[in-house]
């Protein structure tokens, strides 16, 4: 690629400039947004001063938090009564989060449906003890993400530093934190195996390995970044890891009443409840094409059969696929975190925004490589982060946009990669290398 003239002055051909161009348009933003959070909560605290009742607005604010706090201590998470689908391993990490405040969680009255949550939540919320759980578990797990962020970024603190601000900025991390989503956990592991996988150490690439199956047990969607382990034909590593995956997925649950079957029936029950493809803020690829199609049939009065929807989650797998190809046999590394954000965001049944979390990682990767791209390449991954980032654009509900955005650039990756001969190179690599066993044996 065309090497970038450097210290012209232009905002897109120094990194530090763009790096603090984004900054301040999120910390704006965020500004903003923070002071009609405090206007707003003045507003509530004079009118109880004055006794007047007056509604919170979302009551089911930090909803995530409380919920699988309760389920974490309760020990039939997984009987029908109660019918948790989050992991087991999800529930051990914040059970003592949730002994904190579990004088709490003990008086409320459990709502089984999740949109009846508001009110035992705000009970909860009122509660010392529980700021001190969730304000314990953010900082744990920002001050995680500090550390990881900056050592992946390289020995430039004053950018780590940078870097780690924007992504704590963004929407996805807001709106994580506005749940009290447990994904930033999820983020955490995914980002300690990008820092070790490839480390000399035997025991630290092992505990890349574990700490991607943990990832993957919390959320399901960072597996797909074994396609870093596969590309390097690491196959008793990527196997193992499948293992830890497995036992970390299944065994703890046997600690709650209704053992796995219980857990696996919940989750079934959740992914299946509802028509999930018709979410607005369902950003998959199959979403997408089933909402091309929804749309106009319902404006014209016809329902839609229920293979439609099949049909439509057949194409996301398809594009799973072929995205999951390209990844693994591309040398590109931030063409295999594009497309590993891509399928993470678009291919899921369900993938709330606050999956683009990991939108982190293909961010970090542009920037540590900046000097080999062009000016209107770094033009485009400006408009991309603005576009992912930007929560006022979340606010007004743009996830369609952000799904056609995601298909473009990862369809746009996909074809360099093929048109380059990295899938040929690759699997001529493949095939050298099974001579060279053969010749072995």
């Amino acid at each position: 690629m065309k090497k970038l003239p450097l210290n012209d002055g232009s905002v897109f051909e120094e990194k530090d400039k763009l790096i603090s161009l984004l900054k301040k348009i999120l910390l704006f933003t965020a500004a903003i947004g923070g002071i009609v959070a405090l206007i707003y909560l003045l507003y509530l605290a004079a009118n109880a001063y004055a006794g007047t009742e007056v509604k919170f607005f979302y009551p089911r604010i930090f909803c995530d938090f409380t919920q699988v706090a309760y389920c974490s201590i309760c020990k039939d998470a997984y009987l029908p009564e109660i019918g948790s689908s989050y992991s087991a391993l999800s529930l051990f990490i914040l059970a003592p989060f949730a002994l904190i405040f579990k004088k709490d969680l003990d008086k409320i009255e459990y709502v089984f449906e999740s949109a009846e949550w508001g009110v035992p939540n705000m009970q909860i919320m009122s509660s010392w003890r529980f700021w001190v759980a969730f304000l314990l578990f953010y900082a744990i797990c920002f001050v995680a993400l500090f550390f990881l962020i900056r050592r992946l970024v390289g020995k430039n603190t004053v950018e780590g530093r940078n870097i780690f601000w924007i992504f704590l900025l963004s929407a996805p991390a807001l709106y994580a934190v506005i749940r009290g989503n447990m994904i930033l956990t999820s983020l955490i592991f995914a980002l300690i195996f990008l820092n070790w996988y490839r480390d000399e150490k035997a025991w630290k690439r092992e505990l890349a390995i574990l700490s991607l199956a943990v990832s993957g047990v919390l959320k399901l969607y960072p597996l797909f970044f074994c396609a870093f382990l596969l590309h390097d034909k690491k196959w008793f590593r990527t196997a193992r890891m499948f293992v830890y995956f497995i036992l970390l997925y299944l065994l703890p649950s046997l600690a709650y009443n209704g053992g796995i079957s219980g857990y696996l029936e919940n989750l079934f029950g959740f992914a299946s409840g509802g028509n999930r493809l018709n979410y607005l803020e369902n950003i998959s690829f199959a979403s997408l094409i089933y909402k091309v199609i929804y749309y106009p049939t319902k404006w014209l009065g016809v329902a839609l059969p229920e293979w439609v929807g099949i049909l439509c989650m057949a194409l996301g797998f398809l594009v799973l696929l072929i995205f999951a190809v390209a990844a693994v046999v591309t040398d590109d590394t931030l063409k295999r975190a594009i497309l590993s954000i891509c399928a993470i965001a678009l291919v899921p049944p369900v993938s709330y925004f606050y999956v683009m979390i990991f939108s982190l990682i293909p961010f970090m990767e542009y920037f540590r490589e900046f000097e080999q791209h062009t000016v209107a390449e770094n033009k485009q991954c400006f408009a991309f982060c603005v576009l992912l980032f930007f929560y006022p654009l979340y606010i007004i509900s743009l996830y369609p946009l952000c799904a056609i955005a995601l298909v473009f650039l990862g369809t746009v990756t996909c074809v360099k990669i093929f048109r380059q001969g990295e899938f040929g190179r690759y699997m001529s690599g493949l095939k050298k290398q099974f001579r060279k066993e053969e010749e072995r044996q």
